[in-house]
């Protein structure tokens, strides 16, 4: 399974990452713009040993996450779904073993 993310206030987060869930909480006051959200994506994404390209975030699977469509309708405990499409990754993108 893919990665999935969530928004949550900041002091009810203890940890960014659920691998049983396989999903990473982000502060809901980074929902400002998709940047910092995306920033945020990315760092725990980094830590948990993902290669990432120079611009924007890719989930282990080698996808980019898009979080536009989450920024405009997200809810509090609402866990989203953040790949573009479910087609095969672009050509030259890594993918995590």
């Amino acid at each position: 399974m893919c990665i999935r993310v969530q928004y949550a206030p900041r002091h009810l987060i203890v940890d960014p990452w659920d691998a049983t869930r396989q999903v990473i909480t982000i502060p809901e006051d980074l929902t400002s713009t998709v940047l910092f959200t995306l920033r945020a994506v990315r760092a725990v994404l980094h830590q948990l040993d993902v290669p990432q390209d120079h611009f924007g975030a890719l989930c282990w699977c080698g996808e980019d996450i898009d979080l536009t469509t989450a920024q405009a309708t997200h809810r509090q405990t609402e866990v989203i779904q953040v790949h573009i499409s479910h087609a095969p990754a672009a050509a030259g993108r890594h993918h995590a073993a």
